[in-house]
């Protein structure tokens, strides 16, 4: 009897959660989306949206950050590590606190968001026709496992399924990439996370469509505008770095060792130059209005630590600047600051005076683009 009697305490268990789901997902149907307030032209302009929101696809606040910067006639940033914040500031917030510059830079980077992290953001949202937008290629990521696709970066910021439900019609490059990207997940993997991201579209009804129609001030809570007053008391570093703080012989700041890692470039692998390749030819094809920064190496370090090595990251970032040239799209070209004393903080990444001359030379295409 006590068999029987558990058995239908867990049938009506069972079958309460069967109706608990299914009365879920009915109600959740008849939530409307919530669409955002226009942005007030020149009111102010996002300066970036969180990383889940992009790596979700999250159209909600793709749309916000797109229609903002468009709105505003301003730039829309893309990087990889060397373009997240620096303690004196970065090129775009030197861009952004130059008054002579009537327009605003919003960003997006992070270490490995590299081209195919923006790919479904690109092939996904209309917004991005006539969008402007700066993207800065790093060298380094032609050294080492960075000169391969990554699958721990591509999974930190991407979600395959999203990059699946943007692909429509395939793109073969883009399948391509992703697919290397992708190499080790299974089906089972890919199944999975796919059911994953179909249920967080219909969870998303409740914490997000629902909630911002009842309490619209949560939405504009959740969003990161650009701050004009802390733009303003930017600290000035358009000087070198003070000598006793920085190793002038290796171009790397004083507490930085460098042999306590490497970047051995692999000029033999093609990853880079495709993927890079892939996001002209995307970008072309959608209508953004991209111009490329090819970024420094530090060819001190190089020269001193490992002069075998030095053709080698001399050759990729060659072989780069070839992919920006036979694709004809205009770039600026930052890798003369390779040499340049004070601009690096370690082997791969500017400090804020390498930021500062980069931002000079920003500055020059835009200032001339804005007055054509």
């Amino acid at each position: 009897m006590k068999r029987l009697y558990s058995l239908k305490v867990l049938s009506w268990l069972g079958l309460l959660v069967i109706i608990a789901v299914l009365f879920w997902f009915v109600v959740a149907l008849f939530i409307p989306t919530y669409h955002a307030p226009e942005c007030p032209e020149r009111e102010g302009q996002l300066y970036t949206i969180r990383h889940q929101e992009l790596r979700d696809n999250n159209q909600l606040y793709t749309d916000f950050l797109l229609k903002s910067v468009k709105r505003n006639g301003g730039y829309l940033v893309l990087g990889t590590s060397e373009t997240n914040g620096r303690p004196k500031g970065n090129y775009y917030d030197f861009l952004n606190a130059d008054t002579s510059i009537h327009c605003l830079f919003s960003v997006i980077a992070g270490a490995g968001r590299t081209a195919c992290t923006y790919f479904p953001l690109i092939q996904s949202n209309d917004n991005v026709k006539n969008l402007k937008v700066i993207y800065f290629i790093n060298p380094a990521y032609g050294c080492g496992k960075l000169a391969f696709s990554n699958e721990d970066y591509f999974d930190r910021y991407v979600s395959s399924a999203a990059y699946l439900d943007a692909n429509r019609p395939k793109n073969q490059d883009i399948e391509r990439i992703l697919a290397l990207n992708n190499g080790s997940l299974g089906w089972f993997d890919r199944v999975v996370e796919l059911l994953s991201f179909k249920t967080d579209k219909l969870r998303r009804k409740y914490y997000q469509d629902l909630v911002f129609w009842m309490n619209p001030e949560r939405f504009a809570q959740s969003l990161v505008w650009l701050d004009s007053s802390k733009i303003a008391k930017l600290p000035n570093a358009c000087a070198k770095p003070d000598e006793s703080r920085y190793n002038y012989t290796l171009n790397v700041s004083a507490n930085f060792d460098v042999h306590s890692y490497t970047l051995w470039p692999h000029p033999e692998s093609t990853y880079r130059c495709d993927e890079l390749r892939t996001m002209i030819r995307l970008c072309k094809e959608r209508g953004v209005d991209v111009v490329y920064v090819m970024g420094p190496y530090n060819q001190k370090a190089y020269a001193k630590v490992h002069p075998d090595e030095l053709p080698k990251i001399q050759a990729v970032s060659a072989d780069l600047v070839k992919v920006l040239k036979e694709e004809e799209v205009p770039y600026i070209d930052c890798t003369d600051l390779s040499t340049e004393p004070g601009v690096f903080a370690d082997w791969q990444h500017h400090n804020s005076y390498g930021g500062y001359l980069i931002y000079q030379r920003i500055r020059e295409y835009v200032l001339e683009k804005e007055n054509r």
